[in-house]
């Protein structure tokens, strides 16, 4: 397994690919979303082995809905049907008004709102900040990943307690629930000299945990989100913190090439999931492969949330770029016409017209 790079994407598109997009997306917002630079933020690649039959998850019992630990305001943002589909966008200029800029043209580009945003935040960023108090005040799921490589040891010693305590109290002021990931990917072996493993780093989790509990952070659903790949070699399943601590399963997940289908190299991780009776999510889905190729590997994709209704949600990786082996990916949808098409198409099924349960 590799880690993801981002480079920024060439633009060589005929006028012809312009007139075609026109078609099916207001053509205004077309502009910023095509002139966008790779983003800073890491999302590792997964190399699985290729297979071009997918295996049929066993779809969630509708007697055995899915749980979580939150009794707050974010266990409210659970779909009692349906799931969430959104997408992390690569903004032009990374500011947070860079980042709204993007969405509002991705959105555009695929003619029709995105139910769920991911942003990326550093260790040391102050969040939320303008661009994640735009998507929950426009009515969104933000899924928040607070990266970084913060030293879990550090961490549990109490070095960082005013950094944790500071965030939580600014989440908490938000007034909206949010989903949160701590150091996802973290079963990474490029992290471990940060991580050092699962036993500190489910302190760590705990640790984080208590403090956000402390100053009153209810409006939180902590997402647990390691790498796909690592549910092959059972790496990934050790760092799991426990039910009582987790909200959401989740990991990212990337397809080796567009002939192998986002299901099959889910499958492990899915399996797995069905075991904890939680809301799945998946964080981050790509894949290798020509871009031709892109449009129909999109709609399989969505296959996956009618297959397994245990899947709450699924957020696409926006972006062109490299991997750590210098291998080239093109999941950015920007300029292929087919692969908009696709995605709209996918706003449109009724699975992903996600029920929420009632406030109260």
């Amino acid at each position: 397994m590799s880690h993801r790079k981002v480079r920024r994407p060439s633009f060589g598109q005929p006028a012809r690919v312009y007139a075609a997009i026109a078609a099916i997306v207001v053509v205004a917002g077309m502009a910023v979303y095509l002139a966008r630079p790779g983003p800073r933020h890491d999302a590792a690649t997964e190399t699985s082995p290729h297979s071009s039959t997918p295996t049929p998850s066993p779809s969630a019992s509708a007697t055995s809905p899915a749980t979580t630990s939150s009794q707050g305001p974010a266990a409210r943002l659970i779909p009692t049907s349906g799931a969430y589909l959104g997408a992390y966008v690569q903004p032009s200029v990374y500011t947070p008004y860079g980042e709204i800029a993007a969405v509002r043209s991705f959105q555009q580009a695929v003619g029709g709102p995105v139910d769920l945003v991911h942003t990326y935040h550093a260790w040391s960023s102050p969040f939320p900040d303008a661009a994640d108090r735009y998507v929950v005040r426009s009515g969104k799921v933000l899924l928040l990943t607070w990266s970084g490589t913060p030293d879990t040891r550090k961490i549990i010693a109490g070095a960082y307690d005013s950094v944790i305590a500071a965030r939580a109290k600014a989440v908490k002021r938000l007034g909206r629930p949010i989903l949160l990931e701590f150091r996802h990917e973290m079963d990474r072996p490029n992290l471990q000299w940060a991580v050092h493993g699962p036993k500190d780093y489910i302190a760590a989790w705990d640790h984080i945990r208590a403090i956000f509990a402390r100053v009153g952070a209810t409006n939180v659903g902590w997402v647990w989100c390691p790498t796909g790949w690592g549910f092959r070699n059972g790496r990934a399943q050790a760092y799991y913190p426990g039910n009582s601590e987790v909200d959401w399963v989740c990991a990212d997940v990337y397809a080796g090439s567009t002939r192998q289908p986002l299901q099959v190299a889910a499958q492990p991780f899915l399996r797995w999931a069905r075991t904890t009776n939680k809301p799945i999510l998946i964080g981050e889905y790509g894949t290798y492969g020509a871009p031709a190729a892109l449009p129909s590997w999109l709609l399989a994709a969505g296959e996956m949330a009618r297959l397994d209704r245990q899947i709450k949600g699924m957020a696409y990786f926006d972006a062109n770029g490299t991997d750590s082996q210098n291998r080239p990916f093109q999941d950015y949808l920007g300029g292929n016409s087919a692969a908009l098409r696709a995605f709209h198409t996918l706003l449109t099924w009724g699975i992903f017209h996600p029920v929420l349960p009632p406030a109260g």
